[in-house]
């Protein structure tokens, strides 16, 4: 009797272990679409409350996902046909070579064209270090006055297109909120070297690691094309979601990212009296940016708020005439908006 006892003991402990690792696996999925808002088949539960909701404007706090709804996106075929021929005609004409988009409806339901294509995203990283040093903040609020001096020994904007409306004046000293502002607002190249020599690198390091995103490469490799449209989308996601920043630093980041600076992009496909909230990344391989023989990428991703339907949208590009480029972003984003209102006001 004892032996059998303990064979039926051994079962019973195999199957609770079992049930532990299966528990253990629906958490750490369940934690995973909590901090990225998951793009697949997870129905969101949202903030509940009127009078909560109106204290933001710009985020929409993600506080549980549900494992079991499925969103089916087949109504976007028509809408992915569409894009896809402006694409192939892009090309045809040779304004862009290469051509990815994600777009998401923050119900569950995405689309993407060539999502897993890389590229180099350029000043598209100055939202990770905007959200890295906001994070920081939350713990250490000292870090927004902090004084930085920028002696001028250099500047980075000489090589760009599309040239931020005003930069750093040399041998002046400014705070880290300002930096954080003339980084995002202004894509003022002279402000991120100040940042990220202003922290360790593993406070920048642990916004990747956090979201599952691949830290950068080294510098060595850093013309190498490495992010796609449907990781860099999860940035934007984090802060529309607040759930990886506190409501008002999500809040904050948002903000900035919604002053316009760059019209010719998202912002050029939708009307002047709807809000979009993103960040524009160059990048050119040769020496002069007007140069139309030489290798270039262009890309735009944000939050498009249309009334009642935020959107997330991202478009990268590559190409070798920025305005082309340019053109062919604006074009999906005024394909996919009028998509939206032909859906919602139908």
């Amino acid at each position: 009797m004892p032996g059998f006892i303990a064979k039926i003991l051994n079962k019973w402990q195999l199957i609770l272990v079992a049930i532990i690792f299966f528990l253990a696996g629906v958490f750490f999925e369940y934690r995973h679409y909590q901090i990225t808002g998951g793009e697949s088949s997870l129905g969101q539960i949202r903030q509940s409350t009127l009078s909560e909701k109106s204290a933001y404007r710009f985020i929409d706090p993600l506080l549980a996902c549900d494992l079991t709804t499925k969103k089916a996106n087949t109504e976007f075929l028509p809408l992915k046909t569409k894009i896809e021929n402006i694409i192939a005609n892009k090309i045809y004409a040779h304004q862009a070579t290469n051509v990815s988009v994600y777009f998401d409806t923050r119900d569950g339901r995405w689309l993407g064209i060539n999502p897993n294509a890389t590229y180099f995203p350029a000043s598209l990283m100055k939202v990770p270090t905007l959200i890295a040093f906001l994070k920081l903040a939350e713990e250490q609020p000292e870090i927004l006055s902090k004084k930085i001096v920028y002696d001028g020994s250099y500047d980075l904007n000489t090589l760009e297109y599309y040239k931020p409306r005003t930069t750093l004046t040399p041998r002046r000293a400014y705070t880290v909120d300002d930096l954080l502002e003339r980084m995002i607002v202004n894509s003022d190249n002279n402000a991120l070297p100040l940042l990220v020599n202003a922290v360790d690198s593993k406070v920048l390091d642990d916004v990747y690691s956090d979201l599952g995103i691949s830290i950068p490469p080294d510098v060595q490799d850093s013309l190498k094309d490495y992010m796609t449209v449907k990781s860099y989308v999860n940035f934007f996601r984090v802060l529309y979601n607040s759930s990886y920043l506190t409501r008002a630093m999500s809040e904050k980041a948002l903000a900035l990212l919604s002053k316009p600076d760059f019209p010719r992009g998202i912002e050029g496909g939708v009307p002047n009296t709807v809000t979009v909230a993103q960040k524009f990344g160059e990048r050119n391989f040769g020496t002069d940016p007007n140069d139309t023989t030489t290798g270039k990428e262009l890309h735009d991703c944000g939050i498009v708020y249309y009334p009642g339907h935020p959107y997330l949208l991202c478009v990268m590009t590559k190409g070798t005439d920025f305005d082309k480029l340019a053109g062919t972003i604006q074009d999906i984003s005024k394909t996919i908006y009028q998509y939206m209102d032909d859906k919602n006001k139908s």
